[in-house]
């Protein structure tokens, strides 16, 4: 090295300290220094970007997983959380209420935004590398500006189905397993996508629902239902007789060790709700878990019925037509 400084011959490297530079003090050989030291400066700055590129992704990927980790605890209207306190932290339903839900749409959702962050942060590595070999960028962008703004006019339902996804997730609309009302289908959920809900319905069939089309929902599966048990007596029966016979029903149904973890409040008689010369109609409600709201309804109306029968009260024939109609609120139509 000091002989090469003792020579006098000028550097043929940039000012400052770069590779070639490096290689000019250590072989004193020009072509060398200069077509060597330019392949590794290329390299070097290779390596920055991509470094950097990992580096960001890595922090993206841990703040994303925190931000919708936090998101995704955050309860709905129904006051889940109240509901499982109210049933005593010995119960196993608190668990179950308190939600493991959010454990998967927490990696449902962190998944695809991490995916998308990824996507986002190697393109701008990739056109950045490009930039490093002197590449015109200007061509390439301008084509995907207009590949994009193409693409985005025959992708808007795409992305609608998309971003109502993402949404219904955060939000905890329903889940897997739940019972649903979509407006066009109902039914069980059986697969949620950030696209497409499926849901099988009560017949059987199975209704592939785009997210984007979903207006409204409703969830009969979220925290709690509210019972109602219509009962139709003969037009000349004791109401006021037939009512003490339903309380009392009702409250040993409450009181049932096979149900009352499931009954959440006491249950209410509310009389009579319509009258015509063929029947009166009188109505109890009762507040139970959201996953037991068909079967304790069919327990209450058997009960109800067989308790009637017995004390004379109806006939078999008003016996047969103890069951709420079709579409009415908790009955048959409604509900597997």
């Amino acid at each position: 090295m000091e002989l090469l400084a003792e020579s006098g011959e000028t550097s043929p490297c940039d000012a400052g300290f770069n590779s070639c530079t490096l290689l000019w003090n250590m072989t004193g050989n020009r072509e060398f220094s200069i077509d060597t030291g330019l392949v590794l400066d290329k390299i070097g700055q290779v390596l920055i970007i991509v470094l950097a590129a990992l580096l960001l992704r890595w922090i993206v990927n841990r703040s994303v997983a925190r931000i919708i980790k936090q998101v995704t605890t955050i309860r709905g209207p129904q006051s889940i959380a109240d509901l499982a306190d109210k049933l005593g932290s010995s119960n196993s339903r608190r668990e179950e209420l308190m939600g493991d839900r959010s454990a998967a749409r927490a990696e449902t959702l962190t998944g695809v935004l991490q995916h998308v962050a990824s996507i986002v942060i190697f393109a701008i590595a990739f056109m950045l590398v490009l930039s490093a070999f002197n590449v015109n960028l200007a061509p390439i962008l301008a084509s995907a500006g207009i590949a994009g703004i193409a693409i985005g006019f025959g992708a808007q339902n795409l992305v609608q189905d998309y971003l109502a996804g993402i949404f219904i997730l955060i939000e905890d609309q329903y889940g897997v397993g739940d019972i649903v009302d979509v407006g066009d289908a109902s039914g069980t959920v059986v697969d949620m996508g950030l696209r497409v809900t499926t849901l099988r319905s009560l017949d059987g069939t199975l209704w592939y629902v785009r997210n984007g089309q979903i207006l409204r929902v409703g969830n009969s599966s979220q925290g709690w239902a509210y019972v109602v048990v219509d009962t139709p007596l003969p037009p000349t029966a004791d109401v006021d007789a037939a009512g003490e016979k339903i309380v009392e029903v009702a409250e040993a149904f409450a009181a049932d060790d096979e149900w009352r973890d499931h009954v959440l409040q006491e249950p209410e008689y509310l009389g009579p709700v319509s009258v015509t010369i063929d029947e009166i109609k009188v109505r109890l409600g009762v507040r139970t878990l959201s996953d037991q709201q068909w079967a304790a309804g069919r327990e209450l109306r058997r009960r109800i019925a067989e308790a009637l029968r017995e004390a004379g009260m109806i006939d078999l024939a008003a016996a047969g037509r103890i069951y709420v109609p079709r579409g009415a609120a908790g009955g048959p139509g409604t509900a597997p």
